[in-house]
């Protein structure tokens, strides 16, 4: 049971959202099939009353374990512009509450903060809040099980009413309370008024005319201030969402007065009717700009815990004894691996000795070597010995007084030879010559010979000596050594 709470983790899927005004809370969720929306309101005496209410509404509506959004109304934060800082996105919520110390009342670790790039100018958006009032919203979601996902305000979210190419005007009012002008530049907040000295219902009234026409008067004013800030993308309309008026008969009213379009807005869910139900429904289309839901205000998990510790003590032991069981195993099966190894090699051992004893029985006496050897040796003299026989022939036995008189008859004018050297069919010849060409001429005389007819010179060399006599020399053709 300890793993299992250990191990375990929450699946998330379904967002609510809450709208948070002083004295009211709203919530907004989708119904358990997706086709329609859920508001339901509870009023609150103070802002200690939240806890509870927030607890009453996700029980009512059955959202333990949901992602939940916060909304902030008007009164609970402030709207500050200061000059763009050199910081990176994820350093400006650390850093906003120090940038602002000079011009909010609380110290800075009493606050969170978040921004944005404004449209109009180069400068930075800041939204504050206290860090208390913040604390007290996660707190309430974190004991019923509800993961807080968002924190931001709702001039911020009315920006995903507006158009998203184009630049709009946003007049807007609570039940019982002021009128706010909201300028939106492709959904970013730009410009923020609130209008005083106006009576709601606007349209009630017996003064109605005269309201409507100072209502008109001011809005064409911030028309054309926004006229000059917004160059490349002038203000395209108005939209009217006001809870106490019948925002028809209001944008038509207005609409005979100024010269920009006017129109309700739309868009919202019908079953919607009023401002904090529309911006609780708002915040849950995306991922607003701001966020004042910080890493400093997220719970942190404490490990160290004696459930957790135990747990762990648990999982240790059941590892270890997994381990040790796995190590015994491996030492058994290494145990039984070394037994058979052990076996076949103490057959292979009987095998080695068996085939050395019956090499050693095969192997031939020292005697019997040495008379080999010995009749090798008279073998290779006996065909040395042959080899020199077969480099004679039968000239040998027959001498060689037939060849030199057959070479004398051979004689010549232009040839006087000098060394004659025989060995069987092989006649070497030097002396001298007349002229180069008797040489050749010699030679061919042999053929009538037939004890010269048959030589054959494989070497004919001609030069001159000291004399400058024509010197030759004729070297016998060599016959290969026939192999035995």
């Amino acid at each position: 049971m300890l793993m299992k709470k250990l191990l375990s983790r929450k699946t998330v899927s379904k967002v609510a959202s809450f709208a948070v005004f002083e004295g009211k809370l709203t919530l907004v969720c989708l119904t358990e099939d997706g086709n329609d929306w859920i508001s339901d309101s509870v009023e609150v005496a103070s802002r200690e009353s939240w806890t509870s209410s927030i607890t009453q509404l996700i029980n009512t509506h059955h959202l333990n374990g949901c992602r939940i959004r916060f909304v902030l109304g008007h009164g609970l934060y402030q709207s500050l512009i200061i000059d763009k800082p050199a910081l990176p996105r994820h350093e400006l919520a650390s850093a906003l509450p120090f940038l602002v110390k000079d011009l909010v009342t609380e110290p800075p670790a009493n606050l969170v903060a978040d921004g944005f790039e404004e449209p109009i100018k180069d400068r930075l958006q800041v939204l504050v809040a206290q860090r208390s009032l913040v604390q007290q919203l996660v707190l309430a979601c974190l004991a019923n099980g509800c993961e807080p996902e968002l924190i931001t305000v709702d001039e911020v979210v009315l920006g995903q009413m507006t158009a998203e190419k184009q630049s709009q005007l946003f007049l807007h009012s609570r039940q019982h309370s002021g009128l706010h002008l909201t300028a939106f530049k492709q959904q970013v907040m730009c410009f923020q008024r609130q209008l005083r000295g106006f009576s709601q219902p606007l349209m009630g009234l017996d003064q109605a005319n005269l309201q409507i026409d100072g209502l008109a008067l001011e809005l064409q004013r911030s028309l054309d201030f926004l006229s000059a800030q917004l160059r490349d993308a002038p203000i395209a309309q108005v939209l009217v969402s006001c809870d106490s008026d019948d925002n028809e008969q209001l944008a038509d009213a207005l609409r005979q007065r100024l010269n920009v379009p006017v129109a309700t807005v739309s868009g919202a869910p019908a079953e919607l009717i009023d401002f904090d139900a529309r911006v609780a429904w708002a915040v849950q289309l995306q991922q607003p700009l701001l966020n004042l839901y910080s890493d400093s205000l997220k719970p942190q998990s404490n490990w160290l815990t004696l459930p957790n510790l135990v747990a762990g003590w648990a999982a240790g032991a059941v590892v270890i004894g997994s381990l040790a069981g796995w190590q015994s195993w491996q030492e058994h099966r290494a145990t039984q691996l070394l037994s058979q190894q052990q076996t076949q090699l103490t057959q292979k051992q009987t095998e080695l000795d068996n085939a050395k004893a019956a090499l050693a029985r095969h192997l031939p006496s020292e005697l019997k070597v040495k008379l080999s050897g010995e009749l090798e040796q008279h073998l290779a003299a006996k065909q040395a010995t042959l080899r020199a026989i077969a480099m004679h022939d039968n000239s040998l036995q027959a001498g060689y007084a037939t060849m030199l008189q057959q070479l004398a008859q051979a004689a010549s004018q232009d040839i006087s030879v000098s060394r004659i050297h025989v060995q069987g069919q092989q006649l070497d010849l030097e002396g001298v010559a007349r002229h180069p060409n008797a040489v050749p001429g010699w030679l061919q005389s042999f053929a009538q010979f037939p004890q010269l007819a048959d030589r054959r010179f494989e070497v004919m060399s001609l030069g001159r000596n000291e004399e400058n006599r024509v010197t030759f020399m004729l070297h016998a053709q060599r016959k290969t050594e026939a192999k035995q």
